[in-house]
């Protein structure tokens, strides 16, 4: 087998879903839970039902496997599962307090949470919106209720045609689109050629003037000082271009410069930013300089504006706060505030100054700043120019300027069914225009051929449900969306904190790289309680089934109030919807709750059963698990079965051979023998050897101080000493825990929690 071949094989879809049991039966290591619920399954009767226990011991799979036997081939129909979240990383465009911003799920953490707030957290955001669609499938901008964050072992990186990826758990939904309108599907369902949905839209902007203020300086007879600057397109193309060829420069406190490098044969370029400067009324200094590869070589030619207020301004606005290089460049966000033409205008600057190729057509934007590459993608898509990812590289792509352009590509499967239903009423060979998604297989078709198509419809041949399909038809021909491929699905060992926003309402916003149209998920606070539940609750079962199921994961986070509106729907749709709720702690779910509920305690796995499993996957998959290599896996899952997967095929990316080398790798843990060693040798009261040691877990094998501890505490009761010195020891590693959490500095905690054993040791 090939490596590229081997490759698709491991990522082509997360095995715990792969392998994820799909009737009691087989489900492992909770024979007495097992019991019970076939007994419901065979009698179509059962309870509210609350299963607690630690993550991976079959909480999920049990409530599907109940599902699937219970309601047979219907059991999607009549269950929905509550859960989701994107990685912190994840790219957004926000506007926070009226303000644009494109920025991460890790800086809103900083903004909303606070080191009080546990790993599972929930915070009100009322000064926040986000793009979403309407009911038109027109990108708008939508209020956010709640920011929410919680920690998972792994996620999935999904990546997309033309560049850029979108992280995620796997229970998080997308959104595609079906012959029903937008629908969702979990992550944990998408493979190679699954098509999502993107954006490309003209969103109205209105800033006008840029305050300059707060940056003001004392005017003089050689120095002006600047209120403010009109907002026009040769403000923004000169932004634009400082973004990229721009650079600021200080001597002292009260000098300052911005800085434009061009080539010396760039005259159009040279001459359009003397008239700049000249317009604004400010001294320019110019010179020749040598290149970065050939300084001897005048082959770039300087202009220096000299005004200390505009470099302040230009080093508060284009820079990420980390200095002032260039691959520490982003675009402000009050760009993005700009009416469109300026904002085109902007992008026409940097298109001049980094990019290839023909305004208008295609335009390759080169940099070595991530941040800002994707803030041009970002920026190129709300102002109606479609727009790629690449490695170092941002693709603008206008229509006709490639066959590819995504921005007039729909899903073709489900418009072809909508069509195929108002048949009759089409006068005019629209198979023809679909041939080649109807005969060739292709995926995708363009709106104009839509709207071809639709030139030909007789509507009144149509009955009323041929009309919404007409209308729905219609909107798609003008959305704002197109499709999106996904090229590869990979499973990443995360180990951290995943965000969602509630968007009440409306279930959708735009997240990622390349925007992606995911599921709006707080699934855990009262408006969907209030809301998506009662929808669902409302509706019949089908199939013959009396009841329905509603999922609802990770309950013990669910907030009181939400809590209390569970409890008032239970009550009210009791006769068609039973519960099942999930979580780690049930103490944490309110008491009147827990009295309508069967309760269901799951256990950790032992490590038999997890071995059985973990052998049988090893043996589908043809790899060759080596006895070290399962034991490693044993240690690392404690109990856990899903993490003892995630890390198999983690560790399966890597090699066929599955050894505990490549388990410890790539679940970030250190070798038991190892941490024992370095306490062992600190007792011993050689502290400058554990020291070595436990510099070669932090940094050859990448481990974080708190990761440290965590396995110091486990290894510790492993120790060949009295009791009551582990005893001791394991309070001291608590201490230490408690000063990381707080933020203290964590080589120098090791240390000192390493030299508080070797004095505990003599």
């Amino acid at each position: 087998m090939s490596e590229e071949v081997k490759e698709v094989k491991i990522l082509e879809k997360p095995w715990v879903e792969k392998y994820r049991p799909q009737r009691l039966n087989d489900i492992v290591g909770q024979a007495h839970i097992v019991r019970r619920l076939k007994h419901y399954a065979k009698t179509g009767s059962m309870p509210h039902l609350l299963f607690a226990g630690p993550p991976g011991t079959g909480k999920t799979t049990s409530a599907l496997a109940l599902a699937r036997e219970l309601f047979g081939e219907h059991w999607k129909h009549n269950f929905l599962e509550l859960n989701a979240s994107v990685s912190k990383d994840t790219p957004i465009l926000v506007r926070l307090n009226g303000r644009i911003i494109r920025t991460t799920f890790a800086e809103l953490d900083k903004i909303y949470f606070d080191g009080n707030d546990g790993d599972v957290a929930y915070k009100d955001a009322p000064n926040l919106e986000v793009l979403t669609v309407d009911e038109n499938y027109r990108v708008k901008w939508a209020r956010v209720s709640k920011i929410i964050r919680h920690r998972v072992p792994v996620i999935l990186r999904v990546h997309l045609e033309g560049g850029g990826k979108l992280e995620l758990t796997g229970n998080h939904s997308v959104m595609v689109l079906t012959e029903n309108g937008l629908e969702t599907v979990k992550a944990s369902e998408l493979t190679e050629g699954t098509i999502l949905l993107s954006f490309t839209a003209n969103l109205e902007g209105f800033l006008d003037v840029l305050d300059l203020s707060e940056y003001r300086i004392k005017e003089s007879a050689r120095t002006r000082a600047f209120e403010n600057l009109p907002v026009g397109e040769e403000l923004s193309y000169m932004l634009g271009l400082y973004a990229a060829e721009g650079a600021v420069g200080f001597k002292g406190k009260t000098s300052g410069q911005v800085i434009y490098t061009l080539g010396n044969h760039e005259d159009e370029l040279i001459n359009r930013v003397r008239a700049f400067a000249e317009n604004l009324g400010i001294s320019l200094y110019e010179n020749d300089v040598g290149s970065a590869f050939d300084r001897s070589r005048k082959s770039a030619h300087q202009l220096r504006f000299l005004n200390t207020q505009l470099a302040r301004f230009f080093e508060d606005s284009f820079y990420d706060g980390n200095g002032r290089r260039a691959v520490n460049k982003r675009i402000p966000g009050f760009v993005f505030e700009f009416p469109v033409p300026e904002r085109i205008a902007f992008l026409k600057g940097i298109a001049d100054g980094d990019g290839t190729g023909e305004w208008g057509s295609v335009i390759r934007v080169s940099s070595v700043s991530k941040d800002l590459l994707i803030d041009t993608v970002w920026l190129a898509r709300v102002s109606g120019i479609d727009a790629s990812l690449f490695e170092r590289e941002a693709r603008l792509i206008w229509k006709g300027g490639m066959k590819w352009s995504k921005a007039e590509l729909l899903p073709a499967e489900p418009i072809a069914r909508m069509l195929m239903a108002i048949e009759n009423a089409i006068e005019g060979n629209w198979r023809y225009e679909f041939r080649h998604q109807l005969y060739e297989g292709k995926k995708r078709v363009r709106k104009a051929t839509l709207r071809k198509v639709l030139g030909m419809v007789n509507k009144g041949k149509l009955d009323e449900k041929g009309r919404r399909i007409l209308e729905t038809l219609r909107k798609l021909a003008e959305t704002d969306l197109h499709a999106l491929t996904v090229r590869k699905v990979e499973l990443v060992e995360y180990n951290d904190f995943v965000y969602d926003v509630s968007v009440p309402g409306n279930e959708m916003f735009f997240a990622g790289e390349i925007p992606v149209l995911l599921h709006n998920s707080d699934e855990r606070g009262i408006n969907v309680i209030r809301e998506k539940v009662k929808e669902f609750a409302r509706t019949k079962p089908i199939g013959g089934a009396s009841f329905k199921i509603i999922f609802l994961d990770e309950a013990d986070a669910l907030t009181q109030d939400a809590q209390q509106a569970l409890r008032r729907t239970m009550e009210m749709f009791s006769n068609n919807v039973r519960f099942i709720l999930s979580c780690n702690y049930s103490s944490k779910i309110i008491e009147p709750i827990q009295s309508r509920c069967a309760i269901f305690r799951f256990r950790p796995l032992n490590n038999e059963d997890i071995a059985k499993r973990i052998l049988y996957i090893a043996e589908n998959e043809g790899l060759d698990l080596t006895e070290d290599g399962l034991q490693a896996l044993l240690y690392v899952a404690e109990g856990d079965l899903r993490r003892a997967i995630n890390v198999l095929q983690a560790a399966a990316a890597l090699d066929t051979k599955i050894t505990d080398e490549n388990v410890f790798l790539v679940a970030s843990r250190a070798r038991p023998e190892d941490v024992r060693q370095m306490m062992q040798l600190a007792l011993e009261g050689n502290f400058l050897k554990a020291r070595e040691k436990l510099r070669e877990i932090l940094l050859k094998q990448g481990l974080s101080g708190e990761d440290v501890l965590i396995q110091m505490h486990k290894e510790v009761f492993n120790l060949t000493i009295p009791e009551d010195r582990k005893v001791a020891l394991a309070d001291k590693i608590g201490e230490y825990n408690f000063r990381l959490v707080e933020g203290a500095n964590e080589m120098i905690q090791l240390e000192a929690l390493l030299a508080q054993f070797t004095l505990m040791g003599k």
